[in-house]
């Protein structure tokens, strides 16, 4: 096997594993926020768009401005997008 084919999947695999916790951290903050809030004002577990992320977080930090789950939820989706760039560079969508 190629060095590139092996960096192309360990990158792959921290995509995959940043994507899997951002996404984890993302419905623990929806069940924080939600145990807060009263019944017409909680947020659904479904369908995501960027206004609901938005709304999350930022409901999620008026509700629990001491709380770290949003930060654990940046570094997650973070290590998701810099493993997508490892992939694109390895199969030479990027940098050529």
């Amino acid at each position: 096997m190629s060095t590139r084919l092996l960096v192309g999947i360990a990158f792959f695999s921290a995509a995959m594993t940043g994507i899997f916790l951002g996404n984890m951290f993302q419905l623990m903050m929806i069940g924080e926020v939600n145990r807060k809030n009263p019944d017409g004002q909680q947020i659904s577990y479904f369908w995501f768009d960027l206004s609901k992320i938005v709304r999350i977080f930022k409901e999620y930090r008026r509700l629990y401005p001491e709380g770290k789950l949003h930060l654990a939820a940046f570094g997650s989706i973070a290590l998701g997008g810099a493993g997508m760039a490892g992939v694109a560079v390895c199969l030479r969508i990027l940098g050529g």
